[in-house]
C-alpha cells in the first residue's frame, strides 16, 4: 500500500458464479452506485448491466483513517511473518 492516490478501475463479471457451487449467488440486472467516502479520502463509481460492470475509484488524498489502516496492516504482517 505505498501507493495511495491515483484512479483505480476493476472490471466485475457475475456470470461466471453460476457455473459453480456456492453458497449464495449475487446478480445484478442493473446497478449504479456513486459513493463519495471523505475519511478514506476517495470518490467512487460503479456501474453493473445484465452482470457486467466496472468500479472506478479516484482516491485524492491519504488522511489519517488511511494512515492507521496501513499502520495496522504493517503490524498485522510482522506478527505472523516467517
Amino acid at each position: 500500500m505505498d501507493k495511495y492516490e491515483g484512479f483505480f478501475i476493476e472490471w466485475i463479471e457475475q456470470w461466471s458464479q453460476f457455473f459453480q457451487p456456492c453458497n449464495w449467488y449475487t446478480f445484478h440486472p442493473i446497478h449504479v452506485e456513486f459513493e463519495d467516502e471523505r475519511s478514506m479520502g476517495g470518490v467512487e463509481c460503479t456501474i453493473i448491466v445484465m452482470g457486467f460492470g466496472f468500479r472506478a475509484r479516484w482516491n485524492y488524498r491519504r488522511t489519517e483513517k488511511v494512515d492507521e489502516i496501513v499502520r495496522q496492516v504493517a503490524e498485522f504482517q510482522e506478527r505472523f511473518k516467517e
